[in-house]
């Protein structure tokens, strides 16, 4: 698997980097941290994410069946959403699997595993795709929309181990 967080810069832009770091710290910002009261940095959450952030799912058949799906979140919003998530989780971390950076549009799509893990049960991945726009804001490159194409079949598997559903 390739290391993202450290790929080789040699033919790589200022802004191709920029961008591509900003992607990754983006999807870091969400590691557990298990020293943290929510197990997550909220500090480091907002402080990649611009002003008038806003976060969506897709893809729309699924997020329009799954309840709080179909919300647009802003940060504050999406802290909440985790809050509630990771407080029924034992882990989830996290691979990044590809990066694809447009500078041009100042995009980035990540794909990554999330490896899911409801109190005491079975880990699900989650394989995710997000695209990114990204903007430059108080002299730094910020997420200002993301949205989080989700594994429908793992994420309901995933609901339904919190909800205390077996197979």
């Amino acid at each position: 698997m390739a290391d993202y967080h450290s790929f080789s810069r040699s033919n790589a832009s200022k802004l191709y980097s920029t961008l591509h770091d900003t992607a990754i710290e983006f999807i870091d910002s969400l590691s557990r941290v298990p020293s943290e009261v929510n197990r997550m940095d909220e500090a480091r959450v907002r402080a990649v994410r611009s002003q008038n952030y806003a976060h969506t799912w897709a893809h729309n058949y699924l997020v329009s069946k799954i309840p709080g799906l179909s919300d647009v979140l802003d940060v504050d919003g999406l802290i909440h959403h985790l809050k509630n998530m990771t407080a029924n989780l034992d882990s989830w971390d996290t691979d990044v699997t590809d990066v694809m950076v447009d500078e041009v549009r100042k995009k980035v799509i990540v794909r990554a595993s999330y490896w899911i893990q409801p109190k005491g049960l079975e880990k699900v991945e989650n394989d995710l795709i997000w695209f990114l726009d990204l903007v430059e804001e108080d002299e730094a490159w910020k997420v200002s929309k993301s949205v989080e194409f989700i594994d429908g079949l793992a994420t309901v598997k995933v609901l339904e181990l919190m909800m205390g559903k077996k197979d």
